[in-house]
């Protein structure tokens, strides 16, 4: 079981990274593409196309990442007025909702993709790809996710911080 979470939380950082590297060539292709217009010339037809499918393909793989590192929106200044007691049901009551929405919007993302694909339906633009491959990421990214807030619920950890500390995962790093 070891070996599983092992690959697991590898999955999660090579996700995370490969959406880094997505990010660095997307900004290489817009460069090329606004210096190639500018010095007249006609750009690649497909990097508005690939920019785009790029920000959903980035958002989904890096989201899981950012839900272990609690790089997502939280309510810690409101939280912060309650006391113990209250704050650690409220952080579990937030947890359970979060997977409840993770998990619903991984439903719904696979209808989609799973209508899309079968009705053989294609998104248009610079370039051609089947519709439901733009359902895909959302699919993973959502189940992903879900299954980090599950963990945070059955670790005992706070929404806050790694470990528990009430600091953010970016306090005190230079």
């Amino acid at each position: 079981m070891t070996e599983v979470i092992r690959l697991y939380d590898r999955m999660i950082l090579m996700l995370a990274l490969v959406a880094s590297i997505i990010v660095g060539a997307v900004f290489v292709l817009i460069v090329v593409d606004v210096s190639m217009r500018t010095a007249g010339m006609r750009p690649p037809v497909f990097s508005s196309a690939v920019s785009e499918y790029s920000l959903l393909y980035v958002t989904m793989m890096a989201a899981p990442w950012l839900v272990r590192e609690r790089g997502h929106v939280r309510i810690d200044s409101f939280l912060t007025f309650l006391p113990g007691y209250a704050r650690l049901f409220l952080e579990r009551a937030l947890i359970v909702v979060c997977v409840a929405l993770c998990l619903t919007a991984t439903w719904l993302s696979a209808d989609f993709a799973i209508e899309f694909w079968r009705r053989g339906e294609i998104d248009v633009r610079s370039i051609e790809i089947p519709r439901a491959l733009l359902f895909v990421p959302l699919v993973f990214g959502f189940f992903l996710c879900a299954v980090e807030f599950a963990r945070l619920l059955l670790i005992g950890e706070s929404l806050s911080a790694p470990g528990g500390d009430g600091q953010s995962p970016f306090e005190g790093e230079i």
